[in-house]
């Protein structure tokens, strides 16, 4: 009988398939989430430094602003 596989090993390998391919979701989820999260933070710095230097090379000009003087 060699070579010829239990039902119950066929079960447990079948079981060990699910547990690997449920191992390599959660996995491939855990750096999806990694990468977004790394992009979002870089994101948000960039838009905030943008803001910051558009306010500082604006900050002594009131037209930039939309403000216009009222003589």
């Amino acid at each position: 009988m060699v070579g010829v596989a239990t039902a119950k090993r066929e079960r447990q390998r079948a079981n060990r398939d699910v547990k690997r391919a449920a191992e390599r979701k959660a996995k491939r989820r855990t750096a999806v989430l990694t990468r977004a999260r790394r992009i979002l933070t870089w994101t948000v710095v960039i838009v905030v430094l943008f803001i910051i230097l558009t306010l500082l090379l604006n900050s002594g000009s009131d037209e930039a602003l939309g403000i216009a003087a009222v003589a």
